[in-house]
């Protein structure tokens, strides 16, 4: 059992882009591939907003915790819910970088605090 498991305040649905074939057609397409994942964005580095050429962007570079046997790959799109597993709803938008699993420190979940850690950017265009 995580003990890191009551951290996990946030809920992630994380979509993949994959090959789909119809009809012998390859295409790409975005698929959910899991659904209300607990989870917690933490270390934000929140950037001011920037103007330029008559549009509004803002960017954050933040890292995502969850369970290390969570199945997120660099690329995918993830759409965390803060504060979801509480009732909150509002939701942030943002794409994965490589994750990194980090083991337990004394080699079995003795501690319980294992976990995959997700770099995570949020661009955004304002208005």
């Amino acid at each position: 059992m995580y003990q890191l498991a009551g951290w996990f305040t946030d809920l992630m649905d994380v979509f993949r882009v994959e090959s789909v074939t119809t009809d012998g057609l390859t295409t790409q397409e975005r698929v959910q591939v899991l659904s209300a994942v607990p989870c917690r964005v933490y270390a934000p580095a929140k950037n001011s907003i920037n103007l330029r050429d008559g549009a509004a962007t803002t960017r954050a570079d933040e890292k995502l915790a969850c369970g290390i046997d969570v199945d997120i790959q660099a690329g995918d799109e993830i759409i965390v819910t803060r504060g979801g597993v509480l009732g909150h709803t509002r939701t942030e938008r943002y794409i994965a970088s490589k994750p990194v699993p980090y083991y337990d420190p004394v080699g079995v979940a003795a501690t319980g605090l294992e976990h995959l850690e997700v770099g995570i950017r949020a661009d955004n265009i304002v208005g």
